[in-house]
């Protein structure tokens, strides 16, 4: 037979693809399990032939499983890891001894049966390896071992399946073979008698080779076949010594997207010479990957970035938020999540509930504020805090809760400020002049540097001054407070206006523009007082039943999301149904047109008593002594100065605004009273 007729056959050599679940697995296992013990791993990998890109063999967490199943359309891989405890004794290695060790187990599976029960044994690997778990750096090379036989000559030309006549017969019986079966088969063809079978391997019959093809999952998308026909040659030929110097029919499976195998190759080989690989001290071997290089070498691989658990934190916590975007919420963008910088008013039940939810969206930049003491009475209605943390005695709320915020996710940017939060009616007195002028110049400075303000202090006064300076900094402010059995969320009106605010008229509703609605205190007629003084201990301490809390800043958080998510953010306009009732009032509700992730309204009231919520919209009051024009006016022309005129007396703001007239007025004038739900503050104690 001419050259031209008869060529050496070539493999495609297999390509390693490693996962960093792999090294991220390897870390945890020597650091928990293996400790000083070198002692080799049993491991697996996988590989597919369909839609096959190079030749790759994967490995990830999962192979250290004992029983680890492989990926849909894939086939597995008995593996080995010698993971070494110093870079010396990597180096130092006898790797040609270690190679024949690994080659001569193969053999072995050859010769005794076991690849015939269990083909899978004929993609065998090994992995040696060097774990520089300091520096998150893993030194590796893999090797698949294979015995060096006599060369297998190819005969005629490479066929394609889709070429062969009676091709549909083929398909047929190959169909008919479980896909877990087909990494090693024999297709038995009889075009005579019009038999078409696959047929597993161990049903080999040596006399029928002429009607056999020799198939195999092929995950090569070269010319050349995948390197694990050369160890199933090698079998066949050892189980069936008469097969030397007999013509031999390979058939590679390669499927395409579709799951078709029109485009699988048949090789027809010959080898010459006989070999028997019985005799192992005189087998030699080889199979060492070459590097990136292309030189006989190890691999590095450098995981700092995503092995750091701090980065690892990161990564866990972003994929549910990035999940959300496969299919659910395709336009969520994370990453105005991740860059708002969130400042929390209180650090009490309400602020440690808030502060967790914003961990869980992916917030990053969280500040408390609170004078608080963690006490014995807060571990266990505040999440953030532990009893150890009530025993020192000295634990501050504010910053222990932006310590253990740390704690949950290393990534996060927090901090906490201890200071006392000045309030309208309670007078400040000449020693402490000094101090309150120090902590407003920090809350100022906090307030600027911030993107949302929420407000979850224990106390009605104690919102006014963070109103007054999300208004005058046009930030956007969250409000959430606690009554025993209901609570009311809302988000303050915007004072930025860009051009008028986009609304939609809908029958059936009412519309009110982000920039005009209103804050918390546009529904109060009365400037806010001293709500502790003459108060026994249950009208001090906010008595809530114990998922209010949680429900309050759950909403508190989704709200300011669902804000950040709409194209008008805190301009977004609120609607609500006009008196109307029964059907016709679900139906106008139903018209509520939709942001990003659903409705935006105004605020949310609810009462657990019967488990509903309504969500009334409200207008700025033009007289409101927190938002109101001659309110900011007066703060920024005069500063602390204005500031310490409402701190010595609430009526001063009365007085300001001009609300002190509506005293006078009948209170039936009020649309919406709020001790018809018997709103309270937040607990802080």
């Amino acid at each position: 037979m001419s050259s031209e007729q008869e060529m050496i056959l070539q493999f495609a050599p297999w390509e390693s693809f490693v996962s960093p679940t792999f090294w991220h697995k390897l870390a945890e296992l020597k650091l928990d399990h293996d400790r000083l013990s070198d002692a080799k791993r049993s491991i697996t990998g996988h590989y597919t032939n369909r839609n096959a890109s190079g030749c790759l063999l994967e490995v990830d967490y999962t192979a250290y499983n004992r029983s680890s199943q492989p990926p849909k359309f894939s086939h597995s891989a008995s593996g080995t890891i010698y993971n070494k405890n110093t870079i010396e004794e990597f180096k130092a290695l006898d790797k040609v001894q270690l190679l024949a060790e690994e080659g001569k187990k193969l053999l072995a599976d050859m010769c005794n049966g076991r690849v015939l029960a269990d083909p899978s044994l004929l993609t065998r690997f090994f992995v040696l390896s060097f774990a520089d778990l300091k520096c998150h750096s893993y030194y590796y090379w893999f090797a698949f071992p294979c015995p060096l036989t006599p060369t297998l000559k190819l005969q005629g030309v490479v066929q394609k399946l889709r070429d062969l006549p009676n091709v549909n017969k083929y398909v047929e019986a190959l169909n008919n073979l479980p896909s877990e079966s087909q990494n090693f088969f024999i297709l038995y063809a009889n075009a005579e008698q019009q038999v078409y079978e696959a047929r597993r391997l161990s049903s080999l019959v040596e006399e029928e080779v002429e009607h056999y093809y020799f198939c195999f999952a092929d995950p090569s998308e070269y010319e050349h076949p995948a390197w694990l026909m050369r160890n199933y040659a090698a079998f066949l030929l050892q189980q069936c010594p008469s097969y030397v110097g007999k013509t031999l029919r390979f058939l590679g499976l390669r499927y395409n997207q579709q799951m078709q195998v029109d485009d699988s190759r048949i090789w027809q080989v010959i080898q010459t010479e006989a070999f028997d690989l019985t005799q192992f001290g005189d087998v030699k071997y080889v199979g060492w990957e070459l590097n990136k290089n292309a030189k006989m070498g190890p691999r590095i691989a450098q995981m700092k970035d995503s092995m750091d658990p701090a980065k690892l934190a990161e990564n866990s916590v972003n994929l549910n938020l990035k999940l959300m975007k496969w299919r659910l919420v395709p336009d969520l963008n994370l990453e105005v999540i991740a860059k708002t910088k969130c400042l929390l008013f209180g650090a009490g039940t309400l602020g440690c509930a808030v502060a967790r939810n914003l961990l869980s969206w992916g917030f990053k930049h969280i500040t408390l504020l609170d004078n608080g003491k963690v006490g014995f009475s807060n571990p266990v209605r505040q999440n953030l805090y532990t009893h150890a943390d009530a025993v020192a005695g000295n634990k501050m709320k504010a910053t222990t809760a932006a310590l253990r915020l740390r704690e949950i996710n290393p990534s996060a940017e927090t901090a906490g400020h201890v200071l006392e939060i000045p309030m309208p009616g309670h007078t400040i007195g000449e020693s402490l002049v000094a101090q309150t002028e120090e902590h407003l110049l920090v809350i100022e400075q906090q307030v600027r540097d911030h993107d949302v303000i929420f407000l979850l202090t224990d106390s009605r006064e104690s919102r006014w001054l963070p109103t007054l300076l999300g208004a005058a900094n046009q930030k956007v402010v969250i409000n959430a407070a606690l009554g025993f059995d209901s609570y009311l969320v809302m988000r303050h009106g915007s004072t930025r206006d860009e051009g008028g605010d986009a609304r939609e008229e809908i029958e059936g509703l009412k519309c009110i523009g982000g920039s005009q609605l209103g804050c918390y205190f546009c529904n109060d007629v009365t400037a806010p007082g001293n709500s502790l003084k003459d108060r026994t201990l249950d009208q001090q301490c906010t008595v809530t039943r114990p998922g209010v809390s949680n429900i309050a800043a759950s909403y508190a958080v989704e709200l300011l999301v669902a804000l950040l998510q709409h194209p008008l953010r805190e301009l977004a306009p609120a609607y609500y149904a006009q008196s109307v009732r029964g059907k016709a009032e679900e139906e106008a509700t139903g018209k509520v047109p939709e942001g990003l992730l659903g409705i935006l309204p105004h605020s949310i009231r609810g009462m657990l008593c019967n488990y509903e919520n309504i969500l009334p919209a409200t207008q700025k009051f033009a007289q409101c002594i927190a938002c109101s024009s001659p309110v900011l006016e007066a703060y920024r022309k005069e500063g602390h100065t204005f500031l310490f005129k409402t701190f010595e007396t609430a009526k001063y703001l009365e007085d300001l605004t001009g609300i002190s007239e509506f005293k006078r007025l009948n209170s039936e004038i009020i649309d919406f009273d709020d001790e018809e739900f018997d709103m309270s503050e937040e607990d802080e104690d």
